[in-house]
């Protein structure tokens, strides 16, 4: 090997005593050399939602428009779309759901779109493990339903996930970017589990406390179930009660309110009044709503 004698020289005299020396050493040389970190051109993102009782959650990237047509252009119309950037979006939820009137199993599921311009199919798929749509089969779909696409008056620049029309049994997945909206419907169990659970609670009403009675007049009110077992209910729960809550009466002159018992309700949202009255601090707007549900009466 033919070195410079001054740069051997220099090379001795820092202890390293060939080019074979450097070789060995360039793993540590260049593992202490600082790398820059760049940011993702498609930002990273997750969302969780708890809907009703079910916790949903999505991990997706999120691209920009950066001036290109987007759906028919950037995303080509009938191909198989990972629904985002990098990684193929995922959608993980606690409980069995319905999706678009379909039933789903809880669990983990690659999110695929297939957008067309008058109709997508949204795809939910076992194999959660691809790089984009590389590889996609449709053997591994857990599910596929078509869902109808809406235009948007302003455009959206960067592609947004989120959950719209909130219930206690249901959400709207919405997908935007650029002009298009893509509604996707959730549907949960909600209710055949708050009902079971009501009613494996009342198995053992003895270890009942009046918060549980208060809750189920408040479900079943909410719902429009069986208002009159609300009213029982709701009963009980002012019985247990030690001392009285303004709130429960409150409640109660709302479920009689709905039942057309209006000098029940009448005389619950009056003593409703009269225990925020009572208190240190009275709340005026939960006085105002008694006095508005009382004057809603005549």
């Amino acid at each position: 090997m033919i070195t410079h004698p001054q740069f051997s020289a220099s090379l001795r005299a820092a202890g390293i005593c060939s080019f074979a020396s450097i070789f060995a050493l360039a793993p540590v040389l260049f593992a202490a050399e600082e790398k820059p970190t760049f940011p993702d051109a498609s930002q990273h993102a997750t969302i969780t939602q708890r809907v009703g009782l079910t916790d949903v959650s999505i991990d997706y990237s999120r691209p920009n428009k950066r001036d290109r047509e987007i759906f028919g252009g950037l995303i080509p119309y009938g191909q198989v779309w990972r629904t985002g950037a990098n990684s193929p979006t995922t959608i993980k939820f606690s409980d069995a759901v319905k999706i678009g009137g379909q039933d789903l199993p809880a669990g983990e599921y690659a999110f695929y779109t297939i957008p067309n311009q008058n109709e997508w199919t949204i795809v939910l798929s076992k194999n959660t493990k691809l790089w984009g749509a590389y590889g996609y089969k449709p053997d591994a779909d857990a599910l596929r339903v078509t869902v109808k696409p809406t235009a948007l008056a302003n455009p959206v620049e960067t592609f947004t996930i989120g959950f719209d029309d909130l219930k206690d049994d249901s959400a709207t997945i919405s997908l935007e970017w650029d002009k298009t909206r893509v509604p996707v419907e959730l549907t949960t169990n909600t209710m055949e589990r708050v009902n079971s659970e009501i009613e494996s609670a009342l198995q053992n009403p003895e270890s009942l406390k009046p918060q549980f009675y208060y809750s189920a007049a408040s479900f079943s009110y909410e719902h429009d179930k069986d208002l009159e077992q609300a009213e029982k209910w709701i009963d009980q729960a002012i019985a247990k009660q030690e001392p009285a809550r303004y709130f429960m009466f409150y409640k109660k002159a709302q479920i009689e309110a709905k039942l057309g018992h209006k000098p029940e309700a009448k005389t619950a949202a009056e003593k409703s009044i009269e225990l925020l009255k009572a208190e240190k601090e009275p709340d005026a707007t939960a006085i105002r709503n008694s006095q508005l549900l009382i004057d809603g009466l005549r």
